[in-house]
């Protein structure tokens, strides 16, 4: 039978049978294996990062041994962007993730945690580098239950590098994730100016006053994150970056992808992370907020326990408040400036769904970034 190619995207897949041939090689190992198919689908990939041009799902089937057996694999490619991304302590370095595959930091993280296979990285001629990576089954969180799973895992992840699992030391591995997120968020976040004539509304305006007292001195409080505890961390805890298996009890397994944002950073930002951008991406309800926020952290402490860290709780609670807080930096610009957009258009209920969320959201962040203060004096 001769080979059937489907391609569905642009990419010149026909140019890449010996990468895909390879990629096939590590799946099957040492079963003689004949491709029949090969199906090229693009995931439609939208999320706003700037140094992914795209995911590709490759599929189909091989003969082996008299019989036909399904294949699977991602292909990730990602790009250079604007000049700060060329630095290997910028939040959001292009270069990371395959330096990351290439290193095989992975290959030696804690049990609690499990990672999509590299297979391949091929840097192209146009400048962007091809990750070929395993295919993961999964479900994404959606319930209180599978998130509080995900965060002990989270907690035993970031706990065994405070019992005696060595830290890698690349220097590729962001140091101030956080400093260097927040100074692109007000760098991108809209400008505040042309907006502030609404201020006059009594909830707008207490926001805004609390804002400008939360960032007066928002350097010091980066820097206090520095004396926490340190562990690796991923950093982008959002839904679809998080797979479970369909038991996601305590033998169930958790698969983390997308470590372009791996960090080393104080206990309790990485689980800040998880919980603020799942509700910023609207998979947390908004009337839920405070169940997580509770929910989550009680959960976190328990894996860190369980890796037998017996350090100060309140450690933890001081990472995970503030760095949830700091999120405040992209979403009270985000809310004043669509507060007036509806000066404008009273009736779009899809920018009222968003204001109403994003002021839930901005009350936790007010209500932790206290607690932060209160845990730090």
């Amino acid at each position: 039978m001769d080979l059937l190619i489907n391609n569905n995207t642009r990419l010149p897949i026909r140019n890449k049978m010996d990468q895909i041939y390879v990629c096939m090689q590590i799946i099957f190992g040492e079963v003689a294996f004949k491709p029949l198919t090969i199906i090229c689908d693009d995931l439609g990939y939208n999320t706003p990062n700037f140094t992914t041009a795209g995911i590709y799902h490759l599929h189909g089937l091989v003969r082996t041994n008299n019989e036909q057996l399904p294949w699977s694999i991602i292909l990730k490619v990602i790009k250079p962007d604007s000049a700060e991304k060329e630095e290997p302590q910028h939040h959001n370095y292009w270069r990371r993730e395959a330096l990351i595959f290439e290193s095989k930091v992975l290959d030696n993280l804690p049990e609690s945690i499990e990672v999509a296979k590299s297979y391949l990285v091929e840097e192209q001629q146009d400048g962007t580098i091809w990750l070929w990576m395993e295919y993961v089954e999964g479900i994404h969180a959606h319930s209180q239950e599978q998130f509080n799973f995900i965060a002990r895992q989270l907690g035993r992840f970031n706990g065994s590098y405070l019992t005696g699992t060595g830290i890698p030391d690349e220097e590729w591995i962001c140091r101030g994730w956080l400093k260097s997120w927040t100074t692109s968020s007000r760098m991108y976040a809209p400008i505040l100016e042309p907006y502030l004539n609404i201020l006059h509304r009594e909830k707008v305006l207490s926001i805004w006053e609390w804002f400008q007292g939360f960032t007066k001195d928002i350097e010091h409080k980066l820097a206090s994150l520095e004396n926490l505890p340190r562990v690796l961390a991923h950093q982008d805890l959002s839904q679809m970056n998080m797979l479970l298996n369909k038991d996601h009890s305590e033998s169930g397994r958790l698969v983390l992808i997308d470590w372009q944002f791996m960090s080393i950073s104080g206990i309790g930002e990485d689980l800040g992370k998880m919980f603020g951008v799942n509700m910023s991406l609207g998979i947390i309800p908004i009337h839920e907020y405070e169940v997580f926020q509770n929910s989550l952290f009680k959960a976190y402490i328990k894996g860190l326990r369980d890796m037998g860290w017996q350090g100060d709780e309140g450690l933890a609670r001081y990472g995970y408040c503030l760095s949830t807080a700091l999120r405040s930096v992209w979403e009270v610009p985000q809310f004043i400036s669509l507060v007036s957009q509806l000066e404008v258009d009273p009736c779009n209920s899809k920018i009222q769904d968003r204001v109403a969320q994003l002021e839930g959201i901005i009350n936790i962040h007010m209500k932790m970034a206290l607690e932060a203060d209160q845990l730090n004096n």
